[in-house]
């Protein structure tokens, strides 16, 4: 467990210093509402599994509505912990300068989930295809996530939650991204059920995500995270 909580505190202080290194960073506050989804397609036997997740996010301070998403997808079990997936999300974001515009992205990742006891871990590399109504380039983004749960014994309802996601862009596109790293998000929070066996978890907490932009002052945006998941 120690090398995963050495990996989310890497990543705060990443974005902690690389704040530093830009004097011109922006900062601002949030709200993220997400729902999340998955389970086996027919019986707990199949091999098959269904995901879901939507977003709405705002920032300005939450004033000003940003970004909402919807992204399905099919998946395949490989093992009892691995999963292999393949979807389809559609964004829709409002920027802060300029018209909305709509995204296009078709995306693949796995998924390795491990529990001990009271711990459990879930890696997930994510790729991703990106068609933004801006530009005509293809863009390609890879991301990582790594997350760390541990139930409390003492409050089973109760869960310490900890994740890391770094994002990196594949290549240069006309609308805009620039090979290299794009952005970073860390997550520390509660998760919590209505009684130890329910499938339903809220989770809330503290999201920071820390944005490199190529043409513009870097962002730092301090978010009030919550998240349903089933």
């Amino acid at each position: 467990m120690r090398r995963f909580t050495c990996f989310l505190c890497w990543g705060l202080w990443l974005t902690c210093t690389s704040q530093l290194a830009v004097a011109q960073t922006v900062n601002d506050a949030g709200l993220w509402l997400a729902v999340f989804g998955q389970d086996d397609i027919g019986s707990k036997e199949s091999q098959w599994r269904w995901w879901f997740d939507g977003h709405l996010r705002y920032f300005d301070d939450t004033d000003g509505f940003a970004q909402s998403i919807v992204r399905p997808a099919l998946g395949r079990k490989l093992t009892d912990k691995l999963v292999v997936w393949g979807g389809y999300g559609w964004i829709h974001t409002s920027p802060i300068v300029g018209d909305d515009f709509d995204e296009h992205r078709i995306w693949q990742q796995l998924t390795w989930t491990h529990t001990r006891d009271e711990w459990t871990i879930v890696l997930r590399p994510r790729l991703e295809q990106r068609l933004v109504e801006t530009g005509d380039d293809l863009g390609w983004r890879f991301r990582q996530f790594v997350r760390v749960q541990r139930q409390l014994p003492s409050h089973p309802r109760l869960s310490l939650i900890g994740w890391n996601e770094f994002f990196f862009h594949l290549n240069d596109t006309d609308w805009g991204t620039r090979t290299g790293f794009d952005q970073n998000r860390v997550f520390a929070g509660l998760g919590i059920k209505r009684d130890p066996s329910s499938r339903v978890r809220t989770e809330v907490g503290y999201l920071h995500q820390y944005l490199d932009l190529p043409t513009a002052a870097d962002r730092s945006h301090h978010i009030l995270s919550i998240n349903v998941f089933y």
